[in-house]
């Protein structure tokens, strides 16, 4: 399960840059709380009882 974090604004300007957006702090800032809530939801998808759901398959006729 994924640990509660913070989500820093150094962490956002680091990953940022890697991905190779130049975001101003302002910026950072506007998006933290939906990076927060994502992380968030991610945690509650990892508690879902999933061990007897079968795999799924999908094929796709191109």
């Amino acid at each position: 399960m994924l640990p509660p974090m913070e989500i820093r604004l150094e962490t956002l300007k680091s990953l940022s840059q890697l991905a190779g957006f130049d975001w101003s702090d302002a910026e950072l800032e506007a998006v933290r709380p939906a990076v927060a809530r994502t992380l968030d939801l991610l945690a509650r998808l990892e508690t879902l009882p999933l061990a007897s759901v079968e795999p799924t398959t999908q094929y796709r006729v191109l």
